[in-house]
């Protein structure tokens, strides 16, 4: 096996690894909840910003489409964890949206368990390896996206 072998191998092992394990944990802690994977990273972004967003914004933050935002919003909504949002569908687009009462202390919880995986995700490295290796992996990241646009544009 020559060294490009062993690295695809390797890091395509081990990024199934990790987001298999993230599933795992997403799922048991929503359940927990009375969430759905989809609703934690709404509830994330509308926790650490308190004056609302506009469900363009989530669009953009949650990296999702349209359509996936306004049926998380709508289950969100219907819950009772967020209030705002306009009469017609263009209008709720732009509308703010913000955490309900009931909504904040979901978010609370749903901090609460991502400070424990996070925590118990970096035992075994200090602060210095940490920065290290997310600028190591976002430079992946980055550099993976640009090579899948290239090839996106050659078809």
């Amino acid at each position: 096996m020559n060294k490009t072998d062993e690295r695809f191998e390797q890091f395509t092992t081990a990024v199934s690894r990790a987001y298999k394990s993230l599933q795992k944990i997403k799922t048991a802690e929503t359940e927990r909840m009375g969430l759905k994977g989809s609703h934690v990273m709404c509830l994330y972004y509308l926790g650490k910003n308190p004056d609302g967003l506009t469900a363009a914004q989530l669009c953009r933050l949650c990296n999702e489409d349209k359509a996936a935002i306004s049926r998380t919003i709508g289950d969100l909504t219907g819950s009772g964890y967020i209030a705002g949002g306009g009469q017609t569908a263009a209008s709720r687009y732009r509308a703010r949206l913000i955490l309900t009462e009931s909504g904040r202390e979901k978010t609370r919880q749903l901090w609460q368990a991502i400070v424990a995986a996070v925590e118990h995700a970096s035992e075994g490295f200090n602060d210095e390896e940490r920065v290290c290796f997310y600028r190591v992996f976002f430079t992946i990241t980055d550099n993976l996206e640009k090579y899948a646009k290239g090839k996106e544009r050659a078809e």
